[in-house]
């Protein structure tokens, strides 16, 4: 992600570092203006060429001094070429770390004449504390003027997270003042912002020149994307708990994977709706206003993406209010983040938005655990599922999971599904049977319908409440009837409706009276993914997955799961 960004920078750097100017009128200034070449692609999420040509107007003599490329955020670099090797030397060889080539045309000062030169961009270690990297023009094995500083924007700049250049620029060459007239560029293989906003990005260049330092000039060029909904979007979630030994505390850890050919994702839900797990009150302690300072990590984070050759870690800090806590991940630089989770303890949930638009192949989050980790168990049961729940950075795929995990250090005999000595018992498990499912023609006229009967056995707790998720391509929907908006298609047969809610995915279905055993039918309230749709159209096979949490008169809660085959 950000290391695209270097990439953008990179380029404008190498427009800076070329140029360079004789300056002369305390009046006079230096304006730009930029073009893109894009006809190498627009693809959303490719890897491809892109052109960038800068022209400069310089009055009575004047010449730029400074200037600062903004690329807009997921137009990136990939900074791991040559194995990151390009990080930690200068190398001008051009034969592993050239990124772009072009011609800078120049003026030595009151001529007429230009110079065209040609020049290549290499990627080079970074040359201050905190950079990404560093862009360095080269000239037959030469590097023209000073390294450029390419920067990742921090969360909360109002450009957005991505790559900035900083550029010095000289006013000579050789000690011949010169005049740059021109910088035309190609930089290769850029991967793409995975967003195709109506409104364009903008590739931004500012300027300024050596008679005029405090007057700035800017000009931007929109950024043409397409093809967002072809991208693929799949990720992967797992979960893993860890009991303490001497206590009651549980470490948790939630992972997402992703193939680094998808949409990163923007939002991200994780949450944990069985009585499994509890949180921890103790956790309060370390809430903190201002972290890092002075506050005590609630835990780390460990991001991978591959366009950066080492893994990104950040700590993680528990932040905001006791009524409305907050998960805040500080990653230092060189990628000065701050990703922000709102927390809900009753639900045990975390959302985080608005995540920057960089590929990750990973993202692991770990809880600690210790006397002030922030969930803790009974070990009734030793198992438990978490519900994942995503959306892409254009906005226009989710995904869903519900993730089964079981908790290291709980007996084995605590787990749900495992064999028990009394069957019967008042927590024995639910059974589900009588699985009605759509034929294929269903889901290609869009409208599934689904019907199965959850049942316990004699002399077990009656069940008082059921939630229900499909995964993937299957969600649930309300609908209007009248002035209200209501969840419509629902019918059991054996008990009756007390309410009807859909919550972080899933149809929760309170009963009015507990009941042994009851029948479900979803109809309208289920709504198919065009994908699934498409799926079902092409004769493709369909499996879904039916994962359902049956709560008991004792607040016990068991989840069932199974697999449709269509």
């Amino acid at each position: 992600m950000s290391v695209r960004k270097g990439r953008s920078a990179l380029l404008g750097a190498l427009v800076v570092l070329a140029a360079a100017v004789f300056a002369a009128g305390a009046q006079a200034t230096t304006t730009a203006k930029v073009t893109l070449d894009q006809g190498a692609g627009t693809q959303a999420g490719a890897f491809q060429n892109l052109g960038m040509d800068i022209k400069f107007t310089n009055s009575s003599g004047d010449t730029p001094d400074a200037m600062t490329i903004t690329l807009p955020p997921g137009l990136l670099a990939n900074s791991s070429i040559n194995g990151g090797q390009c990080l930690q030397e200068v190398d001008l060889s051009d034969d592993n770390c050239q990124v772009g080539s072009g011609t800078v045309t120049a003026y030595p000062l009151d001529s007429i004449i230009p110079l065209a030169t040609s020049v290549t961009f290499d990627l080079v270690k970074p040359p201050a504390p905190g950079d990404l990297a560093g862009l360095a023009v080269n000239m037959g094995g030469t590097q023209i003027g000073t390294t450029g500083d390419i920067k990742v924007r921090p969360s909360g700049d109002p450009s957005g997270v991505g790559l900035s250049i900083v550029l010095a620029l000289p006013n000579d060459l050789d000690g011949i003042p010169i005049q740059i007239g021109e910088i035309n560029s190609t930089f290769d293989s850029l991967r793409y912002p995975a967003t195709c906003p109506s409104t364009p990005q903008n590739v931004a260049i500012s300027v300024n020149s050596y008679n005029a330092t405090s007057s700035t000039s800017s000009t931007t060029a929109p950024l043409s994307v397409t093809g967002c909904a072809s991208l693929p979007y799949a990720p992967k979630a797992a979960v893993s708990a860890v009991k303490d030994s001497s206590d009651r505390v549980v470490a948790v850890t939630s992972t997402v994977t992703q193939a680094a050919d998808e949409s990163p994702t923007k939002n991200l839900s994780l949450s944990f709706p069985d009585a499994t797990l509890g949180v921890n009150l103790a956790a309060i302690k370390l809430l903190c206003a201002n972290p890092p300072a002075g506050c005590t990590p609630v835990g780390t984070a460990t991001a991978t993406s591959p366009l950066y050759p080492t893994a990104l870690t950040a700590n993680a800090y528990l932040t905001g209010t006791a009524l409305g806590p907050q998960l805040e991940l500080i990653f230092p630089a060189p990628f000065p983040l701050k990703l922000i989770g709102t927390v809900a303890l009753t639900t045990k949930n975390a959302v985080f938005t608005g995540l920057p638009d960089i590929p990750l192949t990973g993202l692991r989050l770990v809880l600690n655990g210790g006397a002030e980790g922030m969930f803790l168990t009974n070990c009734n049961p030793g198992n438990g599922v978490a519900d994942a729940s995503s959306t892409d950075q254009n906005g226009d795929k989710t995904a869903s999971a519900t993730v089964a995990y079981d908790i290291s250090g709980c007996p084995a005999s605590s787990y749900t599904g495992r064999t028990s000595k009394n069957p019967a018992a008042p927590n024995a498990v639910p059974t589900l049977s009588a699985i009605t499912t759509p034929s294929l023609a269903a889901f290609k006229s869009g409208h599934p319908s689904l019907s199965f009967k959850v049942s316990v056995p004699k002399k077990a707790s009656k069940l008082k409440q059921l939630s229900v998720k499909l995964t993937p391509g299957i969600s649930f929907v309300s609908h209007r009837v009248g002035k209200k908006t209501k969840i419509t298609g629902v019918a059991l047969t054996g008990a009756k409706i007390k309410s009807l809610a859909i919550s972080h995915g899933r149809l929760v279905i309170k009963l009015r009276k507990a009941v042994t055993s009851f029948r479900v039918k979803l109809t309208t309230v289920l709504h198919e993914s065009g994908a699934l749709i498409a799926d079902a159209s092409k004769g493709k096979k369909v499996s879904l997955h039916l994962s359902l949490i049956a709560r008991n008169t004792r607040n016990k809660n068991h989840t069932i799961r199974r697999k449709l085959s269509i």
